[in-house]
């Protein structure tokens, strides 16, 4: 199975897309590169590759520095914030079609306090695929939800949680991202491989990258499926 592991009697899900020059990102922000410092093959004694890439770029967590002033920084964040039980959903919607807090509710999927809550739509499929940047999302409703339920974090396998960047009217306030972070619910984006994990008991690692001041983290995020 592509994208999975068997360890032992664990099978462990990879839910991260792989870092490469020039993969997809949001318009606005910088190119990912990926490219050679010192090469073998150039006679160097050592390969040692450079990155240069945008936080929000590829798979990663946001800190509520995101959006909220003196927030906390993604590198201010303990470990015990990216580790949980994981609750994952599959919701079907058209580009710009809102998944709401119905749609969760409705899902048969139990969702607890300090739960890992992810949502599959599908749309990780499209990631080289200008449709990409024409996602579903989540409504301001379904992530006051989650603020109730005490939901730890929340990931989907779309490019943002919030509205797709061509449908957003002037004066656009991320609304889904300052309702979650503003109330301690951090963010993944751009996961992968979640229908693999629907609705099966999981254990979700999410760590990111300990960046000094730093309002997002790339991250290797793995499900252990536990049942």
């Amino acid at each position: 199975m592509q994208g999975a592991l068997s360890e032992g009697k664990m099978e462990i899900v990879d839910l991260s897309h792989v870092i490469y020059d020039g993969m997809p990102k949001i318009p606005v922000l910088p190119e990912v590169h990926v490219k050679k410092f010192f090469s073998l093959e150039k006679g160097h004694p050592l390969n040692v590759t450079e990155i240069s890439l945008p936080c929000h770029a590829g798979t990663h967590i946001d800190a509520p520095l995101h959006i909220i002033p003196n927030g906390k920084s993604i590198d201010e964040l303990p470990p015990e914030s990216f580790i949980g039980p994981g609750a994952v959903i599959s919701v079907k919607k058209e580009g710009g079609e809102e998944v709401t807090a119905r749609d969760i509710e409705q899902s048969g999927v139990v969702v607890n306090p300090g739960d890992i809550l992810l949502l599959h739509t599908g749309w990780d499929e499209k990631f080289e695929s200008p449709d990409y940047n024409l996602h579903p999302c989540l409504s301001v409703d379904a992530a006051q939800w989650m603020v109730k339920k005490g939901v730890k974090l929340f990931g989907i396998d779309c490019i943002t949680v919030d509205l797709p960047t061509p449908l957003r009217p002037k004066g656009f306030d991320f609304p889904v991202h300052r309702t979650l972070l503003e109330n301690g619910v951090l963010i993944a984006e751009n996961m992968t491989n979640l229908g693999k994990i629907a609705g099966r008991k999981t254990r979700i690692i999410a760590l990111p990258l300990k960046v000094k001041g730093s309002d997002a983290g790339h991250a290797r995020i793995i499900a252990e499926i536990l049942s």
